[in-house]
């Protein structure tokens, strides 16, 4: 992925180094880090990091586009476990075949993968699943894991920006705050089912386009090579989400497409890579 961002100098990175190590703590203090990070410093954290990453990414900034993106986002965090969430998001100018997000209620689709989806609800199940990630706190949890009592007690990205370059900057590390273990993704997509159901979005849609993903694996992986660094083996995601979605009652109002949705994908096609 093409980045707009530069490499930070030796004496920061070994700054940042020293304080995360003597920020470490033990497993216990980590597991229980998270219960000391407000909602406050939550979201405090999100902005700083959605600005960094407006920074480092490029980003699709047409408002049309990110209109229709953002109103399935509201529809489908309305439904989900923190309802009082602001959930944006934002398209990011590449090929790939990915999809992240950051505390806050920040959401990051790549528009390869929207090129790929052949209807609304694909790219709603892709939301619906970070969504899940957001309503479970997981990136915050993983920040705060990472950077222990240090994150909560003295807001430690704020007196410290260069943390937030950092942390956007290596979103694809091993460690990263993306990095969830299996068992979060698979629990963000059980989740992602039944939010967008409630939303009335034809949940199916994950198997569809898990099914297009796990097909790219094969003939050109490279297009999914950062979303297989974040996330367990598309076959093994399309099993799981299939016997998930056998127990899901169909419905009359599910929508599987929004009528706005191949005219987003024109406006896409247009703007230059």
């Amino acid at each position: 992925m093409k980045r707009r961002i530069k490499p930070i100098g030796v004496g920061l990175f070994l700054f940042i180094t020293s304080l995360l190590a003597g920020c470490a703590g033990t497993r216990e203090q980590e597991e229980d880090t998270l219960q000391f990070v407000s909602i406050d410093e939550e979201l405090s954290l999100g902005k700083k990091l959605t600005e960094q990453a407006g920074k480092q990414l490029p980003l699709i900034r047409n408002p049309e586009v990110t209109q229709f993106f953002d109103k399935i986002a509201r529809e489908i965090g309305a439904q989900s476990d923190w309802t009082g969430l602001d959930y944006k998001v934002y398209i990011v100018n590449e090929p790939d075949l990915d999809h992240f997000s950051l505390p806050g209620g920040s959401i990051y689709i790549f528009r390869g993968l929207i090129g790929i989806a052949d209807n609304a609800s694909e790219i709603a199940m892709i939301i619906a699943h970070e969504v899940a990630h957001l309503a479970s706190r997981d990136a915050v949890q993983r920040v705060a894991k990472k950077y222990t009592y240090a994150f909560a007690a003295q807001e430690v990205v704020g007196d410290i920006p260069e943390i937030a370059y950092q942390i956007i900057s290596s979103l694809y590390s091993s460690g990263s705050i993306l990095d969830y273990p299996e068992d979060a993704e698979y629990f963000a997509d059980q989740r992602a089912i039944k939010y967008a159901w409630k939303a009335n979005y034809d949940p199916e849609a994950l198997a569809e386009i898990l099914e297009k993903l796990r097909d790219v694996e094969e003939t050109d992986p490279k297009l999914v090579a950062l979303l297989l660094t974040t996330h367990p083996p598309t076959s093994n995601r399309y099993k799981k989400v299939k016997m998930e979605l056998a127990q899901t009652p169909r419905k009359s109002t599910l929508r599987k497409d929004l009528p706005e949705f191949q005219h987003i994908k024109e406006i896409l096609q247009k703007i230059p890579r």
